[in-house]
């Protein structure tokens, strides 16, 4: 008889990179935890045929019913406080089209001519997809959801002084084309996430458009969406990329004589901004520094609060520079 009681904040978020694509490592040792506020669990939604046929009457007759859990698209969005670590990091990577290296912390980019990881699920080849545990506190009265074949289709890192002092927070959407395993008992277990937080009060460099600011939020993201094709008895069989890679940001900026062009300038734009578009350097640089050489804005609103400010939305754009830079080395 199941006895546990448990709490939302029990569970827990682990990844760990797979050596093939949709296959699971050994979860016993070198998993990553993530920090997250609570664990998400995704919507199975599966395939089902529940129509009244002509059989007779009319309610659903028992041979009539069919339910396929394998072609679908198998989502969990996530979210919690940021650390420099190896699972973090290697949710920045997969986003961003990076060999995953979460033993081995590096700084995430977005190349120029960027295309996106493909594979097939199946086929021996290291660093590009990972698999996603979310785990209750024991599997005696619970069990682990395990996704294989993971992609992380976007990652968002963000911070504003009114809230929790500033830290650092992350959010990100994570995607599978292979089928869940909803019944694993194993005692997962690696690397807890990082213990140091990342404040905003630490930057040393806050730019926008060039323009040094006085700011009071902003938010980064990349968004890469996955797509899948062909079929097999555990899933889709390949796996690749959709045709926008968008990285885009928002900061919330002191209107004063620093800042005041800004409005004009998204009223007259004709060509991108070449150079400190967007930069928010940390006093250590690794500590998640972020640079966007080159882009253009999408908006410039004010906010009528205690203090007027700017709301200022970006976007990347490609060119002479890789289109971002994310230093956490």
């Amino acid at each position: 008889m199941a006895n546990a009681v448990f709490s939302p904040k029990d569970f827990k978020a682990w990844v760990i990179e797979e050596a093939t694509p949709g296959t699971a490592p050994t979860l016993t040792s070198g998993c990553y935890q993530l920090d997250v506020d609570s664990v998400a669990f995704p919507s199975l939604s599966p395939n089902q045929v529940a129509g009244v046929r002509s059989r007779s009457g009319r309610v659903l007759h028992q041979d009539d019913f069919f339910q396929d859990n394998e072609m679908r698209v198998v989502e969990v969005s996530l979210s919690g406080t940021f650390h420099v670590d190896g699972g973090h990091a290697m949710l920045m990577q997969s986003v961003a089209g990076n060999s995953l290296t979460p033993a081995s912390i590096a700084d995430v980019s977005v190349a120029v001519a960027a295309t996106g990881v493909t594979g097939k699920y199946g086929e021996t080849a290291g660093d590009k997809t990972f698999t996603l545990i979310l785990a209750p506190p024991d599997t005696t009265d619970g069990y682990n959801t395990v996704l294989t074949g993971c992609l992380c289709t976007s990652f968002t890192v963000s911070a504003d002084s009114g809230t929790d002092g500033g830290v650092y927070k992350w959010s990100a959407t994570v995607s599978t084309g292979f089928n869940p395993t909803t019944n694993d008992e194993t005692a997962e277990a690696g690397s807890t996430y990082g213990t140091d937080l990342i404040g905003i009060t630490t930057l040393s460099a806050k730019k926008v458009y060039g323009i040094d600011v006085v700011m009071s939020s902003f938010d980064v993201t990349i968004e890469s969406p996955a797509v899948y094709g062909g079929f097999s008895s555990n899933g889709y069989e390949a796996f690749g990329r959709g045709e926008e890679i968008s990285i885009t940001a928002n900061a919330s900026v002191k209107y004063d004589s620093a800042t005041r062009p800004l409005y004009h300038t998204f009223n007259t734009q004709a060509n991108h901004k070449e150079a400190d578009f967007f930069t928010m350097t940390q006093t250590t640089a690794g500590d998640c520094s972020v640079a966007i050489p080159d882009g253009v804005l999408t908006d410039v609103t004010f906010n009528e609060g205690e203090m007027m400010m700017l709301d200022v939305a970006m976007k990347a754009v490609t060119g002479d520079h890789a289109p971002i830079t994310i230093d956490l080395t």
